[in-house]
């Protein structure tokens, strides 16, 4: 069978499966939907391993239902699911629903991955959460300032290993 993933989810692949860049309908909800325009199709017989952040949900989608996701949460989907990035409707939505313009949509027949922690959205957490300005700043360690390095041992810059001839 064939799955369509994400671009940037593959991590490897057996060398029987063939990778091919898989585009969504419409350029323009692609383009300014942020994810999802070029997708990768994954097709033939082998092992695939694909990233997923935060817990994998799978979901079998019947004939006909739809899911409405944020475009981040998806990792992949069978080649049977319909996708599309349509924008979201009504002024509401867009100021106060958090999700932006555009929302992916998919349609059944067929299995659809998902992730609960997008890394972008992660990214975002922490980022949210380191401090800005003032307090401690992060210690990086400099050559020859002490504090490690290549094991010199009291400041001949030689090695201190047993049967050394340091001189």
């Amino acid at each position: 069978g064939k799955i369509v993933c994400q671009k940037g989810a593959l991590l490897c692949a057996s060398h029987t499966v063939d990778i091919t860049m898989e585009f969504t309908k419409s350029f323009g909800s692609g383009f300014f939907g942020g994810e999802g325009f070029v997708l990768q199709g994954l097709s033939g017989t082998g092992d695939v391993m694909v990233k997923a952040g935060g817990a994998l949900i799978r979901r079998d989608l019947r004939e006909g239902e739809v899911l409405r996701i944020s475009s981040g949460c998806l990792v992949g989907f069978q080649a049977g699911v319909e996708y599309d990035i349509p924008m979201v409707p009504g002024f509401k939505n867009v100021v106060f629903g958090g999700e932006g313009l555009f929302m992916t949509t998919l349609t059944g027949p067929g299995t659809v991955w998902l992730q609960g922690q997008p890394p972008q959205r992660m990214i975002s957490e922490i980022a949210r959460r380191v401090p800005s300005g003032g307090g401690i700043g992060l210690a990086v360690p400099l050559p020859g300032m002490g504090g490690g390095g290549d094991g010199g041992g009291e400041g001949d810059g030689g090695d201190s290993s047993p049967g050394s001839t340091a001189g």
